[in-house]
Formats: C-alpha cells, structure tokens, sequence
C-alpha cells in the first residue's frame, strides 16, 4: 500500500511539471540591478577619469559600495570598461544630437559641438587621459558622430552655401584642431578655470583658427 501511494505520488509530480510551466529566472535585471549597475558605472568613470590605474575596490568606494555588491554586478575590470565604454559612447551621442549640426551656420554649429562635449566632464578625462582606457576611434560610426563633422566642415567650406569656414584648410586639419581645442579646454577645466571663461575662451580660439571672418 505505502509503494502504491509513493508510486502515485511521483506520477503526479511528474504529471504536474510537465502540464504546469515552472518559473524560470528572469534574464531582464531588475530595477535596482539597474539602478546599482549604473551608480558602479557612473562611479567608475568618475574615479578612472582622475585616475586610469584605481582599483575596483577604488571605484566601489566611489560609489559608496561594497566590493562584493560591484562584483555581483561585473565579473572583473574588462566587464567593466565594456560597460563605461558603451557609457561613454551613449552620453557622446546625446551631445552630438544635442548640437544639432545640421542647424544654422557651419560654424556655429561646431561651437555648439565643442561646448555639448566640453560638458561631458569626466568622459573626456578617460579619453584624454595618459593610458586612456576608452578610445572613441574603436568605435563603429553608426550613431554618426564622425560623419556628422565630416559634413559639417564641409558644408563649411563651400563658399556656395554657407563659407563660414576657411576653404583653404583641409579639413582633417580643422577636425585636427577641433579636438586638439577641445583637449586644452578640458586641460584647463582640470587646473580649475571656470566653465564660462574656458567656452568662451574655446569659442573664440576656434573661430579664429579656422573660420573665414577674422
């Protein structure tokens, strides 16, 4: 009797598995997963930023969080500089659409761009950085950015629409000094100029290098 009972028994666990789904762990993190996941990032760019050789225990710091909890999250450093990267190019994107190139003058247009990226504070010290852990030229163009100073400079210096930008530089010259600006800019931001002296002061110097009204 009790080896007919346990016999019916697994038979209707078995029976029951197989007609009712068994939840399965979520793939999609939770809301605080995210949350946490973002705190670790953001603090990791802020801390590499001023220094690309902290440690993880560093960065957890940063953020106010244990090295156990950031672990949960990213296995070791390489999962992690995946993650600021995919960051870095996310809040470059936002910038870049944030400049609306394709608005007014050419020349404006790269002011406005300077300035949106001038605000990304701490992401340009990981690209300006000595041992740069992240670097923008490994990543693919797909959200535009190269593209869209590409044409811009172009349509700068075409004197039939626009002109405003000396036609007489090539223009891998004036991408050149955009950023090579853009760097001492950023250099002067670190040493502690003030935002607003340092847009203007980058404004004016890259109108006067490259534009075509002097």
């Amino acid at each position: 009797m009790n080896v007919a009972k346990s016999y019916i028994g697994v038979l209707f666990c078995v029976s029951y598995d197989r007609l009712v789904p068994q939840s399965q762990p979520s793939a999609v993190p939770s809301t605080t997963a995210r949350r946490t996941r973002r705190v670790i990032v953001d603090a990791a760019i802020e801390t590499l930023a001023a220094d690309p050789a902290a440690t993880l225990a560093e960065i957890a710091e940063a953020g106010d969080l244990s090295r156990s909890t950031l672990h949960r999250h990213f296995a070791d450093r390489d999962e992690l500089l995946t993650a600021i990267d995919a960051e870095c190019r996310r809040r470059f994107t936002a910038a870049t659409s944030a400049a609306r190139l394709g608005d007014g003058g050419a020349l404006n247009a790269l002011d406005r761009l300077a300035l949106e990226y001038l605000d990304l504070g701490p992401v340009l010290g990981l690209i300006f950085a000595d041992n740069a852990p992240i670097d923008p030229d490994t990543w693919e163009d797909s959200d535009g950015r190269e593209q869209g100073l590409s044409t811009t400079i172009e349509r700068g210096q075409n004197s039939a629409t626009e002109g405003d930008i000396d036609p007489e530089l090539p223009p891998d010259w004036v991408l050149t000094t955009f950023w090579v600006l853009l760097f001492g800019a950023w250099l002067s931001l670190k040493n502690g100029m003030n935002r607003r002296d340092v847009a203007t002061y980058l404004s004016r110097t890259f109108r006067k290098a490259v534009g075509t009204a002097h």
